[in-house]
């Protein structure tokens, strides 16, 4: 089974200890029943027989207790270590794979795997301890139908094993049901999402907000008919597995004193092993589907880190220094996006342009010209496919780019402003305070505990904040997408004719995405994009 595979192989608890334990549990769990057959054969024959099995009761019931509960905590021990193991391993992977990925891969299937998916092999996982106790007391229940009858433990076996021939074979169609809800519910999430993230769009438009919510419910819909199928071909087994019982009891009531001569006892014997087989037999069956559930669960998880592994580049061991910037060439660089289905690929380039220590530079174009895409060539979060690209004048290789993106801080225009100043070590409380004030922000919010304590702000109000953070990284090239775009015309103007001026004169390099041609004097050069190309 993959789910024993993943705790033998990402947990690092003491899993001999648990086997071991779960074993000696199933042995005690299995004696009683011959402690209670004893007891019952022995009912008004002797007083000090009757005790000695009473004690033997005690002595086995506390072994049990003592066993199956530390065999159970430990499990979910070691199933907590091996998901927080995978957790942050994949996570890990995660920040360290590149952006076309987290592009294309969608975050509802990342977020299914490492919270829904982990969450559900955590609640397997006492679960799986258990049945395994159980299949214990199974096999010791069948050595003892044998020990009294072998022709009863042959009719025993023969009705059991074609029953479980038959739900193994029907679990193969439950398993492929559960891999297509995985998927469903992926989408699921991606429509929620865009209800929550579009909200303001759909709220406005009628006719978008039902067709959002139609497409929504029918991945819902289609969810629910493959999880009702699964869960009535899991009824379905149930009750033939419940079935199976009563049918292997008629045949040794009724079959297995035809079939060889058997004493009254043996079958009273063989129908007490059964009805106490019963019970742990039901609880593993009962368990099968949160095996499959589990399995499935491991096989995304593993599929996840598997892309993620396949997507990412070779990463230097060595913590990344940026090199001294002096300058920066693009020649005949150029990229385009995979083709979907029939549409033509989009894509810019070739591109060749130099900037310098110091430069500002202003990069204009219309919607969809390839702005972003440009950027994101800029600061290494896309590789070119054709072309060089020269840092000082130097070839910049595949390894060189955890080097090359430190010299960056950046703010798209789909930038995420973190409530806390990740990365930045002694930050002087005194500027972080004159900055708040200077962006006219410290009436609505402070920092303290190396956090801003609201980001609840207008879209503005949070550029000029990312602005702040972005100061403190004190990096050597500077990222502005379209920065000035949400700003009233105080703070627009405040950004050209002074926030640009004073990183200059710092010698920082600017690069900014504007449309304000009245503010296109503070910049030493522009760059206009149309359809993927620059225009002269």
């Amino acid at each position: 089974m993959k789910l024993l595979d993943f705790f033998n192989q990402e947990s690092r608890a003491p899993k001999r200890q648990i086997v071991f334990t779960a074993l000696i549990s199933g042995l005690a769990n299995g004696y009683l029943l011959t402690i209670i057959n004893n007891a019952a054969e022995t009912v008004n024959k002797s007083e000090a027989l009757q005790m000695s099995n009473f004690f033997l009761f005690l002595i086995d019931l506390i072994l049990l207790i003592y066993t199956k509960q530390y065999s159970l905590k430990q499990a979910t021990v070691a199933a907590e270590d091996a998901i927080n193991r995978v957790r942050i391993r994949i996570t890990d992977k995660l920040r360290c794979t590149e952006l076309p990925y987290i592009e294309t891969a969608g975050h509802a299937k990342i977020y299914t795997s490492i919270t829904q998916d982990t969450s559900l092999i955590s609640e397997s996982a006492i679960i799986l301890i258990n049945a395994c106790q159980q299949m214990i007391v199974v096999v010791i229940c069948l050595l003892y139908i044998a020990w009294l009858s072998i022709p009863g433990f042959v009719v025993t076996i023969s009705v059991l094993s074609i029953s479980v021939l038959m739900y193994l074979y029907n679990s193969k169609h439950i398993g492929a049901q559960l891999h297509e809800v995985a998927n469903k519910e992926s989408e699921f999430f991606n429509g929620i999402k865009s209800i929550l993230v579009g909200f303001k769009e759909i709220k406005i438009n009628r006719k978008k907000n039902n067709a959002l919510f139609a497409h929504t419910e029918a991945i819902a819909k289609d969810a629910k008919e493959i999880k009702v199928a699964a869960g009535l071909h899991f009824v379905i087994e149930l009750m033939f597995a419940q079935t199976s019982f009563y049918i292997l009891c008629a045949a040794i009531i009724f079959v297995l004193p035809i079939l060889s001569a058997t004493q009254i006892d043996q079958v009273v014997g063989i129908t007490i092993a059964i009805l106490f087989l019963f019970g742990p037999l039901s609880m593993v069956v009962s368990a099968f589907p949160m095996f499959v559930r589990a399995n499935v669960a491991v096989e995304n998880i593993y599929q996840l880190e598997h892309e993620i592994d396949s997507s990412s580049k070779i990463q230097l061991p060595t913590s990344p220094q940026a090199p001294v910037f002096e300058s920066l060439e693009f020649e005949q660089v150029g990229f385009h996006y995979p083709q979907q289905g029939e549409s033509t690929a989009f894509g810019v380039g070739p591109l060749s342009f130099k900037i310098n220590k110091g430069d500002t530079l202003f990069i204009v174009g219309g919607n969809g010209s390839g702005k972003s895409t440009l950027l994101k060539l800029l600061v290494g979060l896309y590789y070119p496919l054709s072309g060089s690209i020269y840092i000082n004048d130097k070839l910049l290789e595949s390894d060189d780019y955890i080097h090359y993106r430190e010299l960056y801080s950046t703010i798209f225009t789909d930038f995420h402003l973190f409530e806390r100043l990740y990365g930045i070590e002694d930050v002087d409380y005194r500027r972080v305070d004159e900055l708040l004030k200077t962006m006219g922000l410290s009436k609505k919010t402070t920092f303290k505990n190396n956090g801003f304590s609201n980001i609840d702000l207008s879209t503005g109000q949070k550029k000029r904040l990312a602005y702040i953070a972005s100061v403190l990284e004190d990096k050597q090239i500077y990222i502005f997408d379209e920065w000035a775009a949400d700003q009233d015309p105080e703070f627009r103007q405040y950004f050209y004719e002074v926030l640009l001026k004073d990183l200059k004169s710092k010698g920082k390099t600017v690069i900014a995405v504007s449309h304000d041609d009245r503010y296109f004097f503070a910049a030493d050069k522009v760059i206009k994009i149309e359809y993927g190309r620059i225009i002269n």
